[in-house]
């Protein structure tokens, strides 16, 4: 009878550390995939082009809702919300401050003021009924702010930092970059 009460006892601490390791495991696998398809990218620039790739792709589905889609509009604002949140960490823990180092104090100080007002767009949209008509109009004023703001940086302001930066110091900011989503994805 004792063996057999060892060999449960066996099973259950197996089980446990099984249960345990998948514990472990799951949210960082999640983490890497969040994280993916911008590490893939290979280049702290493109990475953050996909980025905004994929949250103008979640603002033209939100903008394409009614005010019947009460529920799809939530979610689609949080998706919105987690993805901008994620991707403006990575940009001013890293991106930002690699540009005040290299004299663009005023362009990184602007780009951050930018994020602020993105903040205060996420914050009014929280509290607007998704129902409510003023919803969808808040929200393209939202996403027009927003789209002049990756304009800037996709078309202007990143292209030039990029091209002054030594290959070393790209593919370490890329490094970073990655490291900042990752912790916070």
């Amino acid at each position: 009878m004792q063996t057999r009460t060892n060999g449960q006892y066996g099973q259950l601490a197996a089980g446990a550390a099984i249960g345990l390791a998948a514990g472990l495991a799951l949210p960082l696998a999640r983490k890497a995939l969040m994280q993916a398809p911008s590490a893939a990218t290979g280049d702290w620039a493109e990475a953050l082009k996909a980025e905004h790739r994929l949250v103008e792709k979640a603002f033209e589905a939100a903008l394409a809702t009614t005010e019947d889609d009460v529920m799809k509009r939530d979610m689609l604002l949080a998706k919105i919300a987690y993805a901008l949140t994620k991707h403006a960490i990575q940009e001013e823990n890293v991106i930002y401050p690699a540009m005040m180092q290299h004299g663009q104090q005023d362009q990184a100080r602007a780009l951050i003021e930018d994020h602020g007002r993105i903040k205060t767009f996420i914050f009014e949209l929280r509290n607007i009924d998704a129902g409510d008509v003023m919803w969808r109009s808040t929200l393209q004023g939202f996403y027009d702010d927003l789209r002049t703001h990756i304009r800037e940086e996709e078309d202007v302001i990143f292209p030039a930092f990029h091209a002054a930066l030594p290959e070393a110091e790209s593919a370490r900011l890329t490094a970073m970059m990655n490291w900042e989503g990752f912790k916070v994805a």
